[in-house]
């Protein structure tokens, strides 16, 4: 007789392989490794697991995992995933400290266990304690760094650079491991700073870990158009090294004619597609908008950074609903990391961005597929007019950086 034990905290194959390929890089002293997957292929999950393993390999109980994140969603995503993962992986009681948003917390004398903080808000403490990121770095078991091609940026280098003072493994996630399309010092500085050591999924047989990761169902098949907007009022082609600034997106988001263009755009896309996810060039056109097609009879809300965070909680929680209500959800400079709603199955890119990481990161938001409780297919609606590489493809997003990572 056999008795079939099913794991709590599984993993699929392909994320098994990852996990296993950073637990061998960040074996040796000073490890430093980026794992490199697509938006929607469970990087948080992996990267839980890789977590609770580096913990468990320190015996004493003043250690600290740290997770390092810019936004309160990726926060909250890896402060969930490390609880999960902990519940069924760990060996020992620890605690799970959440730093983030306004949080007050003594980080001088927290426990042993994980502590997932914002970029800011430690920069900020940091900054007001000199001997905080000190301190934290003489008990640290290992250094998570979540959306990783951020970890270059002048702000946040020396809180990198401070924790690793005691030579932890630092493990990067990330979708696009470059910060511009066409490989500017950052991205050259960005593969040096993790000593050039990248995994991703094992694809052989397959163009790409996208495209192996569509065909057997794990992503969504990504249908992507561009729509072309006749008007005089385009943006001037922005300075190199740039992307557009709010002034000029604000004033392409009061363009009347190209606002009511995209609201029939959402429209007709809602007789397809439950969820739909707009991203708006301004806040006041993203209220606009969802005002509009609130009196159209079609359910929507909005989220930019201005929105209070309950509202905020609100009209998220009810996007993420299984009910068969068509639901739009309009927003401004959020939700491009940490938002999981896997029935989103429509992206509506309303916003220009010269930053091939940034639209990723946006047509990501549609991606997951059947066999992560998405969608088979997915439509990507953009009104982004460049040709800058990649812009049309995710399978050419994901593989842009190579070169970065794979030249001696």
């Amino acid at each position: 007789m056999s008795d079939v034990v099913e794991p709590c905290f599984r993993l699929h194959p392909y994320q098994r392989q990852v996990l296993r390929d950073i637990i061998r890089e960040v074996s040796s002293p000073e490890a430093r490794v980026v794992a490199h997957l697509p938006t929607g292929a469970g990087k948080t999950r992996i990267a839980a697991h890789a977590a609770s393993h580096l913990l468990n390999r320190r015996d004493d109980e003043s250690s600290l995992l740290v997770w390092l994140a810019s936004t309160e969603e990726l926060c909250e995503q890896a402060a969930g995933q490390l609880s999960l993962a902990w519940k069924h992986l760990g060996q020992r009681e620890i605690a799970v400290h959440r730093y983030w948003g306004q949080s007050r917390i003594d980080l001088h004398v927290i426990e042993s266990g994980f502590l997932v903080t914002g970029l800011a808000k430690l920069r900020s403490a940091g900054n007001q304690d000199n001997t905080l990121l000190a301190h934290l770095a003489s008990r640290v078991a290992g250094l998570i760094f979540d959306e990783a091609h951020q970890a270059v940026a002048n702000t946040y280098e020396h809180i990198v650079e401070q924790l690793c003072s005691h030579r932890p493994p630092l493990i990067g996630l990330t979708a696009t491991p470059g910060r511009t399309a066409d490989f500017a010092a950052d991205d050259w500085q960005l593969a040096e700073m993790f000593r050039r050591k990248k995994v991703s999924i094992d694809s052989d047989g397959y163009d790409n870990p996208v495209t192996f990761l569509i065909q057997n169902g794990y992503l969504a098949d990504p249908n992507v158009r561009q729509i072309r907007f006749e008007s005089d009022d385009e943006l001037d082609t922005a300075p190199a090294g740039t992307d557009y600034g709010e002034a000029a997106l604000r004033a392409l988001g009061e363009n009347e004619r190209r606002r009511l263009k995209i609201l029939r755009l959402v429209k007709e896309s809602s007789e397809r597609h439950a969820r739909i996810l707009v991203f708006c060039p301004s806040v006041d056109c993203a209220h606009l908008c969802a005002d509009d097609l609130t009196r159209q009879g079609i359910e929507s809300d909005v989220v930019t950074t201005r929105t209070a965070n309950d509202e905020r909680a609100a009209a998220i929680s009810a996007f993420k609903t299984d009910d068969s209500r068509r639901r739009v959800l309009f927003n401004y400079g959020v939700l491009t990391t940490g938002f999981d709603a896997p029935k989103t199955s429509c992206v509506v890119i309303a916003r220009p961005t010269t930053s091939l990481v940034l639209f990723s990161q946006m047509m990501g938001r549609a991606m997951r597929g059947p066999r992560a409780r998405g969608n088979r297919r997915a439509t990507i609606l953009t009104v982004v007019d460049t040709n800058l590489p990649g812009f049309a493809s995710v399978a050419e997003a994901f593989t842009n950086w190579e070169k970065l990572w794979t030249q001696d």
